[in-house]
């Protein structure tokens, strides 16, 4: 049994992995990784329970709750992404000596993007230290890697808050991975846990590799194309109408390595200009944009981490304000701004 479900196992992730199909051929290998990993293990989804229950606020943002943390698996195009992601930066990172060391920030139940590349390299070629501020995430995962004879994968496995993890001189990481974020990095912790852990391994190559929000002006009833219920055939893609003001935030080894050294609770972040004159059709907007790594990105509603949101507030701009933002870290963080004039 054990050989028989490994070998699905490395089936669906050399799939997922197959550089001839794009992630909207992918949907059916997501689908059956899904139900792979919610049939063989014991944690389960029950929809009658508070799903944000056991969750853990802390000073950098909210650790969601170990069934938020699991319920990622059932985005069709963001576990593909990641999982394409991670096996390049590995793969990039390989040597003759000794395996690449990843550190992995935020495992949830499943070990979700370590546990399938197990399958695809071996214990010569990688390890992964798995971190998780829930106890009840790490013990799940650690048991799936178990019941599959992959264990001696992971060389340590540790419940602490990945702000204030200390990497041991002699175990720095080649790969950080951490995928603890909620669109316009908002609430949760990636931006602290990039910046701790990226300054103890600065060489370290970082998945996602980059995440940005952009802020544009958009008419709402654009952004999808509405079909009548007996409609045969292809759907046309929208003709969006949008205007784009540019980049107001990005979380890339470079910005992190500039904020080193900055005190306080924020971070720089750009500016923009409302166009004036302006329609009234255009509402400001945030975008955010993920380059997992390499060539694999996360667009516009790839998953909930694209999908794209209202500027907090809706405000009702007259045209020609401009607009300051920075990233407020601490226990609430998020990108705010102020109107200039």
């Amino acid at each position: 049994m054990l050989s028989v479900d490994l070998d699905e196992l490395r089936s669906i992730t050399l799939e997922i992995l197959d550089p001839g199909k794009e992630l909207a051929d992918l949907i059916p290998q997501a689908q059956a990784l899904r139900d792979f990993f919610e049939r063989r293990t014991d944690f389960s989804i029950d929809s009658g329970r508070d799903i944000g229950e056991g969750a853990t606020r802390l000073e950098s943002g909210l650790a969601i709750s170990p069934t938020l943390a699991a319920m990622c698996l059932r985005e069709l195009f963001r576990t593909p992404a990641f999982i394409r992601g991670l096996h390049e930066a590995v793969s990039d990172a390989l040597r003759p000596g000794r395996p690449v060391r990843v550190l992995y920030a935020g495992c949830g139940p499943y070990a979700l993007l370590a546990l399938p590349l197990m399958t695809a390299f071996s214990r010569e070629q990688v390890t992964f230290t798995l971190l998780d501020i829930h106890l009840e995430c790490l013990d799940k995962a650690m048991a799936l890697i178990a019941s599959f004879g992959l264990a001696d994968h992971v060389d340590e496995s540790l419940c602490v808050d990945a702000t204030l993890y200390q990497i041991p001189t002699d175990r720095r990481p080649d790969v950080i991975v951490s995928e603890t974020m909620a669109v316009c990095l908002r609430n949760e912790p990636q931006v602290s846990i990039a910046r701790h852990l990226l300054a103890q391994a600065p060489t370290a190559r970082m998945v996602p590799q980059s995440v940005s929000v952009e802020m544009g002006m958009v008419d709402w009833t654009k952004e999808h194309v509405l079909m009548p219920a007996d409609h045969v055939g292809e759907i046309p893609p929208p003709e969006r109408d949008r205007i784009y003001l540019g980049k107001i935030f990005e979380l890339d080894a470079a910005n992190i390595g500039r904020w080193q050294g900055l005190e306080g609770s924020r971070l720089p972040a750009g500016r923009v200009t409302i166009p004036s004159p302006i329609e009234s059709r255009h509402k400001p907007c945030l975008l955010t944009r993920i380059v997992v790594y390499g060539k694999h990105r996360l667009q516009d509603y790839d998953c909930s981490l694209t999908m794209p949101q209202p500027l907090p507030g809706r405000p009702a701009f007259a045209g020609g304000e401009t607009l300051q933002f920075h990233y407020q870290l601490g226990t609430y963080p998020e990108l705010v701004y102020e109107v200039l004039g």
